[in-house]
């Protein structure tokens, strides 16, 4: 049995990773094995014929694979034969198009032989495979123990571009042997095998425009592992967030300022709306009208005044604060900053990039709802001190009166601690 997920492309990420299983196959397996560690280290000899236009026996070859299996239109050689469909990227997609649906492919005797022997593995030793540190690693015992696992075996290719691996270390092997040692119990987490069941056996592939790793990876408990979309993403997550960590480093810190011009827009706007209410001179009644009831509920709640601690109507409400100052220019403006860096660091290893979401839907800027409730906070403080004629004490402009209420407002804050 194979199971196969793709998460569809809306522009292609940095890393891909394709994930699927096989389930009580024990030659299928073995072949398997041998093939991922056994392949000859040499790079493929490139010419100058590889640049001409791809071949008419090339091109229905591909037009079968792509009907045959529309999953390969997201290989990153897919992509590179579109833009140039040369002999060259042709044959490169071709060739991982195969590579990489194994299990769909006739299983005929001389098959493992040819797969054994081409070009692309490294090898570490007498062979490519890898795993957990202080574990060996010997390639009959693995293919014994592979092909006789009665549960789920997950056959997974992680790639990443040539220009990538090469500018960043992970054009050997050892660079992702330390990657995958380091990330094994995440990648257990999102595969629900639990981190002491977990085995994973590894060959990293340096061929062709897009440098790849095989990984087998299976519970020793044949009753555990599940993988789902969101558990792919999980993995693709935590891996592209390591290999290209110096360059995210960069995103987050500017992303960091212009999270902070945000916020500050946001409490800008909520002094600027309080001024307002204490004069009466509403431009929106509508937010006024819902800081009002907020008050209100914040008054009356004995909990935690924080967004996270609240009932669920209030939540809402606060929900529906967010979004309507999300209307204001200079804060959409902000936040439109802010969400471009996030769709840089989303592109690394998603391809499903979803319109901007609504300002009270973005779980990074929880921030922005906790700052409306302190608001609101304040505004029922205030409200505490409206005189019988329904004035502000605060607003006064006598100053022996303000300096009074001034600190009538510092001991009741002292008390509210």
């Amino acid at each position: 049995m194979m199971v196969f997920f793709v998460l569809r492309n809306v522009k292609m990420p940095r890393l891909i990773l394709k994930c699927r299983y096989i389930k009580n196959q024990k030659a299928h397996l073995e072949n398997l094995v041998r093939y991922i560690a056994t392949r000859d280290g040499a790079a493929p000899v490139r010419n100058t014929k590889g640049y001409l236009p791809a071949s008419g026996k090339q091109k229905k070859l591909i037009a079968e694979l792509l009907k045959d299996l529309p999953a390969t239109k997201d290989l990153f050689e897919y992509s590179d034969y579109k833009k140039h469909p040369t002999i060259e990227n042709a044959s490169e997609f071709i060739t991982t198009a195969l590579e990489q649906n194994l299990d769909l492919i006739g299983k005929k005797k001389n098959y493992v032989d040819y797969i054994a022997h081409r070009p692309g593995v490294e090898k570490l030793g007498s062979h490519g495979l890898f795993t957990d540190a202080g574990v060996p690693v010997v390639l009959p015992k693995v293919k014994e123990e592979v092909s006789n696992h009665s549960g789920n075996v997950w056959t997974d290719v992680i790639s990443i571009r040539r220009e990538d691996a090469a500018r960043l270390g992970y054009d050997q092997a050892e660079a992702w042997q330390s990657l995958l040692r380091a990330k094994r119990n995440q990648m257990a987490e999102s595969m629900k095998i639990p981190p002491d069941q977990f085995k994973w056996y590894a060959a990293f592939h340096n061929e062709g425009h897009h440098p790849h790793v095989h990984l087998i990876a299976y519970s020793t408990d044949a009753k555990k592992g599940y993988v789902t979309e969101k558990g792919i993403e999980q993995m693709r997550a935590c891996l592209a967030k390591e290999i290209f960590k110096q360059e995210l480093y960069e995103i987050y810190s500017e992303q960091t300022i212009r999270r902070d011009r945000l916020l500050q827009s946001v409490n800008d706007a909520l002094k600027t709306l309080a001024l307002q209410m204490n004069n009466h001179s509403y431009k929106n009644p509508n937010v006024d009208q819902m800081m009002r009831n907020l008050s209100e509920k914040l008054q009356n709640y004995k909990g935690r005044k924080v967004y996270g601690y609240l009932p669920p109507a209030v939540k809402a409400l606060v929900n529906q604060i967010t979004d309507e100052l999300g209307k204001d220019e200079a804060i959409q403006s902000y936040y439109a900053l802010w969400y471009e860096l996030r769709l840089e660091v989303l592109k690394t290893y998603t391809d499903q990039i979803e319109s901007r979401p609504p300002l009270s839907a973005q779980k990074e800027l929880k921030s922005i709802k906790n700052l409306i409730i302190q608001e609101a906070v304040k505004l029922g403080q205030m409200v505490s001190f409206v005189g019988n004629e329904g004035e502000i004490l605060l607003a006064e402009e006598t100053t022996g009166v303000q300096d009074s209420n001034e600190e009538k407002i510092r001991n009741l804050e002292t008390a509210c601690k």
